[in-house]
């Protein structure tokens, strides 16, 4: 991720700055920036305390994150922002998206000392927090992308995955032939995959890497939990694969599996659900790496032999930059 130190700034401390007098935040200055994948993040303090002003690069996501917060936040072990305000803020380049809220006590992952003093007790907490929401479920079962629920759960999870299959095949999607063909039977063999899930529903932050919590900068114990996407009654497995996309060393993934053993298959279904959420951000935002799509599908092909052959296409049409 991207970082700009506080001594520059871009079109962004503008604009967060005049929300900041508009909402009665006087004499605050900008104090830093983080571009991320979704949006934009602010930083700015003063007297009145230290801020945090994110601006969003796909309309609507603002309002489900304000959604998810609230979801989450009651079941939350560690503190989780609240929202000050919501709404559009002009700019330079147009009317954005945003939200402001106070910042909380914290330092991101990547400011954190290598290696992390206690890091079994830095998973423990993250795991503990993932624990306490994934406890909580609903009688109705597993949540449709519409509100509703169902008592199984693959007819759940395709509500949430046509809309992808629809993008990913249409004329205007950029994947290519042999990334379509890897998918084509991914969702093909769907039903293979989910057969061994069940088990109730779990309220699922749908983010939970590493770079989503904030830190004690000398411990390098979690204060703080940020960042939820779309937060819903879905199944604990499609949460966790998130444990080891930031800071693998830290054996999240590992931790949570050891405390919470999962149905036989998991392996596979990890990469399953890892494509799957990969196609979900091409959609929101635009994002498309070949090859980082290609190598997801060989490690699921190192899981699931039945994908040895479309695996290999597209690692021949889309190499890693280093074997290229």
């Amino acid at each position: 991720m991207l970082r700009l130190s506080t001594m520059e700034s871009s079109i962004y401390a503008a604009p967060a700055l005049a929300l900041a007098a508009q909402a009665g935040l006087e004499n605050m200055r900008f104090s830093g920036e983080v571009p991320s994948f979704y949006g934009h993040v602010v930083f700015i303090t003063g007297e009145q305390g230290d801020y945090v002003v994110k601006f969003s690069r796909q309309a609507g996501r603002l309002a489900s994150e304000v959604i998810a917060l609230n979801r989450l936040r009651v079941h939350s072990l560690l503190p989780m922002p609240e929202i000050l305000f919501h709404g559009l803020v002009a700019s330079e380049n147009g009317d954005l998206d945003t939200l402001l809220m106070p910042k909380l006590s914290g330092v991101p992952a990547w400011e954190l000392p290598a290696p992390l003093p206690s890091p079994q007790q830095t998973a423990q907490i993250i795991v503990e927090q993932m624990l306490a929401w994934h406890a909580v479920s609903d009688t109705r079962g597993f949540e449709h992308i519409n509100g509703e629920f169902s008592a199984e759960f693959l007819a759940a999870f395709e509500s949430w995955t046509q809309p992808l299959v629809d993008f990913l095949f249409s004329s205007h999607s950029p994947f290519s032939p042999e990334l379509r063909a890897a998918y084509a039977q991914l969702w093909a063999e769907r039903e293979r995959f989910l057969a061994p899930i069940t088990g109730p529903s779990s309220l699922c932050h749908d983010d939970p890497h590493a770079c989503n919590f904030l830190y004690d900068a000398e411990t390098g114990l979690p204060t703080a939990a940020i960042d939820p996407c779309d937060v819903a009654f879905r199944h604990r497995e499609q949460d966790i694969f998130h444990l080891a996309d930031a800071y693998p060393q830290w054996r999240l993934l590992e931790t949570y599996i050891e405390q919470c053993p999962l149905a036989e298959g998991y392996a596979a279904r990890r990469w399953f659900f890892s494509l799957w959420d990969d196609v979900k951000h091409s959609l929101n935002v635009g994002w498309y790496d070949a090859p980082w799509f290609a190598a997801k599908f060989t490690r699921l092909a190192e899981t699931d032999a039945t994908f040895a052959d479309v695996a290999a296409a597209a690692k021949l049409a889309h190499p890693a930059v280093s074997e290229a």
